[in-house]
């Protein structure tokens, strides 16, 4: 992946290539930032600018180190990334065994899918996570001299997935240095990572992108759509390309559905739990990933709906693509009074889905919760 192909991003990679002109680059440096900010596709281009044989202000994109990058198929080049058991992996997952499919995943995403579009592309309906098996792999490939390029590299794609094996490994590394290697990690919640991980890397901030930078990648993707209609959509995604994908799309249809649902069971909490279980029922084979994107969204939209209820984000209602009666009803229901007794609720669904707890009774408890909290506008 070349510079040119990462989006709105300029002032950080400028700086990042000057280090690396200037023998200065970290030997472990942290990008915080989404993926939909460039997180990925900006440790692949390093990665690449790094090895290049003749680079200057971008990788030449033509020698053998980049014909190999191209491919992500160079051998001192080492991706480690969430995975899980699926149907054809049913035990001891790593990085390693995903491999040709993380590799084809970034091929039609341009470095720019989320962790929910890759579990769902390896089939699987578990939260990912980064284990121990992973930080050996990485330690046995280190103990090897680099094969081709001056340095070998370990991209960690969401670095706060690591369990606490496999951090406490990776943390003894960036300890002790291995000759020659370097660590580039990316996360979307450094809260999440160890300190004294985050106290031996050096780590930059991606900002989200632009608006006109959306505005321009639509564009290219909706060439029919009116600049109004660009400019709404754009505003939506709020600076982060992964809410532009046809999977997200998709499961933000699936998610408005859930919304609709979920709120008119809550209402009926207190004469319908037969049919508030039944509903959870049908659900609960929900991937937990899934869910948990489906109640950050939850939270989003009944604060959109406050915020316009209050005359302020009008550009597009919340629920535009909801059934009528529901979209003029319910942001009546979110007022001052009940705005942070639901988000206490969303967040205490979210920690239950990290826990790895019952999707039933999770949902189950989500939905009664709820329709207390409707009650109290």
């Amino acid at each position: 992946m070349l510079f040119s192909e990462i989006k709105g991003q300029e002032e950080i990679i400028d700086k990042l290539r000057r280090a690396v002109l200037g023998n200065r680059f970290p030997h472990a440096l942290l990008i915080n930032g989404k993926d939909g900010y460039g997180a990925l596709a900006l440790a692949l281009a390093l990665a690449q600018y790094i090895s290049c044989d003749n680079h200057s202000e971008e990788a030449c994109g033509s020698c053998p180190s980049c014909s190999k990058y191209a491919k992500l198929v160079h051998p001192d080049l080492h991706l480690i990334f969430p995975n899980a058991t699926n149907t054809s992996v049913t035990s001891k997952p790593s990085s390693s065994l995903f491999l040709p499919q993380f590799r084809e995943f970034i091929n039609e995403t341009k470095g720019y899918g989320d962790v929910n579009a890759w579990l769902s592309c390896i089939g699987t309906n578990k939260q990912g996570i980064i284990n121990v098996a992973d930080a050996e792999e990485i330690i046995s490939a280190l103990n090897i001299k680099a094969f081709e390029a001056k340095y070998k590299i370990v991209i960690v794609w969401h670095a706060e997935r690591m369990n606490t094996q496999a951090a406490n490994k990776l943390l003894k590394i960036l300890e002790e240095p291995y000759e020659n290697t370097i660590f580039i990690l990316t996360t979307d919640k450094k809260e999440k990572i160890l300190p004294t991980i985050l106290s031996r890397v050096q780590q930059v901030f991606l900002p989200p992108l632009p608006t006109e930078v959306v505005v321009e990648f639509l564009r290219e993707k909706n060439p029919t759509l009116s600049l109004q209609e660009l400019q709404r959509d754009a505003m939506a995604c709020e600076g982060d390309l992964t809410l532009t994908g046809e999977h997200n799309v998709a499961l933000e249809q699936e998610h408005r559905q859930m919304f609709m649902e979920i709120n008119r069971l809550a209402f009926s909490f207190r004469r319908n739990v037969a049919g508030i279980w039944k509903y959870t029922e049908s659900i609960a084979n929900i991937s937990r990933e899934n869910l948990k994107q489906f109640l950050i969204f939850y939270a989003k939209t009944a604060e959109n709906c406050w915020l316009y209820a209050n005359n302020v984000n009008t550009l597009q209602h919340p629920l535009e693509t909801m059934e009528e009666k529901f979209k003029n009803n319910f942001p009546k229901y979110i007022t001052a009074n009940n705005l942070r007794m639901l988000f206490d609720v969303i967040e205490q669904a979210i920690r239950n889905v990290d826990a790895n707890g019952n999707n039933k009774i999770n949902i189950f408890n989500l939905i009664l919760k709820l329709g207390l909290v409707l009650e109290k506008r």
